[in-house]
């Protein structure tokens, strides 16, 4: 009977313990948070949040204050997890006042031989530095160690009511429960925002009655009470081909809208658009700058002048603008700019630049608007009510026969239709002062590609050479006309291109370097190397990699894959093969497609005469930007290009 009963015993056990898991009900430290080892939802954590809680309200101090009151538990699994430690907190201020923090508590606790220890923060040992704009209150858990769990609170008071608490339910580690509560005064009145990918797990609103005391008022306001809870919150890394984290990072974000105030008048806080129009208009900066045609009149050269109206006499405006000007590298918008400075100094800020073009284009009587931007690592500003602060970039629209031509004379080896790489970022401002601003996109019109055509002969030996014609066109050729300006002859190869382990080169020419509006190419002469063992040749037939590895290497994604644009890549060898040898394989052609039209591979070999053999690879990204949801086929496609360039050989015997 106890030989029966003992194993049942120990299966019960080992059931209860399977079923148990973090508290996630508050800071409290349990058990099974101190025991545990490791963070199931992501194996590659090395801290993890437990529990998160955050709660804001208004409360009467200074005039209306914002009270929050925070609390966390993380857990630390190893070494590796200890910067999470340092803990830092922001306190904004200004010259008339400041967020204050106070009640502040860390504790750790930790095994030590089994027994349950715990180690407190003392107050010596918090710190506060303190800056122009913030100050920064930090501190550091002690007693740290693998297994540990940190537990810490504090409040935070502000007098800042325009800037309500954002909540950040991402960070750069995971979390497996984040909460936040808001109080809010019925006469207070907020745009409410959630950012980001990630679902809430639940989202819970009431109304609570005489919440809000206040000497100001004879009856206590009402309160929209919110409770916003997220689970299992993966951490949020950066990869390649994102704009900017800000735009991605789950969260809750507040922008005041209006202010009800006693005698019943509404204190509007967010403008709208039009406000901004008038504003913009007539600011002594942007709007006074733009109406200042008179100081280009004597500027464009007279066999530009003369030129009727025009497609190419734009072009020709546009190119005298850009090789004439130079950006200086600053992105202000607003502040207290004169064209009389660019154009004595031949240099200025991107506003600057553009709104010179926009004059010339003015004054020379074309149809042209000023457009408000933002910069992909800026992030896309928000459509739902004016933030000038989103905006960090200028750039003009011309319009020529109903056709609109986006413009910035900003870079040097840029087209006539074409914007830097940096302004590529959905959607922009056109502003019309004399009717109303608009929503414009911004998109690459057409693909950029890029074209390697080899040809190439094995020797008997296995070695090979021949030629390699690179072509670049769009963005692919104003990045390579970019990258020429920086390197050295001796860099070309390797930093334009990128060879096999096996390939080299001794000489290349350059063509269409100057030629802006035609696609750059560079003609490689090329040696290779091949294996020949016992008599049979193994040669790879791509002598260049047209991806060095696979961009995407996170488990999942849970924000956009944004190229900037929509591009192509081709590859054609065309091989001819050593005497005295026979062929025994080519390798097996393929053919793989994303989802829904979203991109394809087509690699086909076949074999052209006795002697010679063709390697085509075709590899399309017909969109500029894909949603989340095509991670996991994208990094499968990356893998299969991979694969083919690396793994593809044409076998050949040696006849006896």
């Amino acid at each position: 009977m106890t030989k029966f009963l003992l194993p049942l015993f120990l299966l019960f056990n080992l059931c209860i313990y399977a079923q148990q898991s973090f508290n996630i009900k508050n800071s409290e430290v349990s058990e099974y948070d101190l025991n545990a080892t490791s963070y199931e939802k992501d194996a590659a954590a090395n801290a993890f949040y437990i529990y998160e809680k955050g709660e804001t309200e208004f409360q009467d101090v200074n005039d209306h204050g914002i009270v929050t009151r925070y609390e966390a538990k993380i857990k630390i699994l190893n070494n590796e997890g200890y910067d999470t430690a340092n803990i830092k907190i922001r306190l904004s201020k200004s010259e008339s006042d400041r967020q204050k923090i106070k009640d502040i508590v860390a504790t750790t606790y930790y095994l030590e031989d089994g027994i349950r220890k715990e180690k407190k923060l003392l107050d010596s040992q918090i710190y506060t530095e303190e800056n122009t704009y913030q100050d920064m209150v930090s501190f550091t858990f002690p007693a740290l160690k693998p297994g540990a769990v940190l537990v810490y609170s504090y409040t935070k008071e502000s007098p800042f009511i325009f800037n309500f608490q954002t909540w950040w339910f991402q960070t750069e580690i995971p979390k497996v429960y984040s909460e936040f509560n808001s109080k809010i005064p019925g006469n207070y009145k907020y745009n409410i925002q959630k950012i980001g990918e990630l679902k809430l797990a639940s989202q819970e609103s009431d109304i609570q009655k005489r919440c809000f005391f206040t000497s100001k008022l004879a009856v206590p306001a009402d309160c929209m009470v919110t409770t916003y809870v997220m689970n299992n919150i993966p951490a949020f890394i950066a990869e390649s081909h994102l704009t900017s984290s800000h735009n991605y990072v789950s969260r809750i974000e507040y922008e005041l809208q209006s202010i009800t105030q006693l005698d019943g008048y509404v204190r509007k806080y967010t403008k709208s658009w039009e406000d901004v129009d008038k504003e913009i208009k007539f600011d002594n900066g942007l709007g006074k700058q733009l109406k200042r045609t008179s100081l280009v009149e004597d500027l464009l050269p007279e066999n530009i002048r003369s030129m009727p109206e025009g497609l190419e006499k734009a072009q020709e405006i546009f190119n005298f603008v850009k090789n004439t000007y130079s950006w200086n590298g600053s992105y202000k918008i607003f502040y207290d700019m004169n064209l009389k400075d660019i154009i004595k100094d031949k240099s200025g800020t991107i506003a600057s630049i553009n709104i010179l073009l926009h004059n010339i284009y003015e004054n020379e009587g074309f149809t042209v608007k000023p457009v408000l931007s933002s910069t992909r690592n800026n992030g896309t500003p928000t459509k739902l009510y004016p933030i000038l602060s989103d905006f960090n970039y200028l750039m003009v629209q011309l319009e020529l026969e109903n056709t609109p031509y986006l413009l910035d004379a900003s870079e040097k080896n840029i087209e006539f239709g074409m914007i830097p790489f940096r302004a590529l970022n959905s959607y922009a401002r056109l502003i019309d002062f004399d009717s109303e601003s608009s929503w414009i996109d911004i998109n690459a019109k057409t693909y950029s590609n890029v074209t390697y055509k080899d040809s190439l002969a094995i020797y008997k030996d296995g070695t090979a050479s021949g030629h390699s014609k690179q072509s670049f066109s769009g963005y692919h050729a104003l990045q390579v006309r970019n990258d020429l300006q920086e390197i050295s002859q001796e860099q070309v190869f390797n930093k334009i291109s990128t060879p096999m382990s096996f390939t080299t080169s001794s000489n290349f020419e350059i063509y269409n370097q100057k030629e802006i509006e035609e696609p750059l190419s560079i003609d490689y002469t090329l040696k290779n190397q091949s294996q020949k063992v016992n008599g049979m040749i193994y040669f790879n037939p791509f002598s260049f990699k047209l991806f060095d590895k696979n961009p995407f290497t996170l488990k999942e994604r849970n924000y956009p894959i944004d190229f900037g644009f929509k591009d192509g890549y081709y590859y054609y060898a065309k091989i001819k093969l050593p005497e005295d040898h026979t062929l025994v394989a080519l390798p097996e052609s393929k053919a793989y497609s994303l989802p829904e039209n979203g991109g394809s591979i087509q690699f086909s070999t076949r074999k052209v005469s006795e002697k010679e053999v063709m390697v085509v690879l075709r590899v399309t990204f017909p969109k500029a930007v894909y949603p989340s949801a095509y991670y996991p086929y994208l990094k499968e496609f990356f893998n299969h290009i991979l694969e083919i360039q690396d793994q593809s050989l044409i076998v050949l015997k040696e006849n006896s």
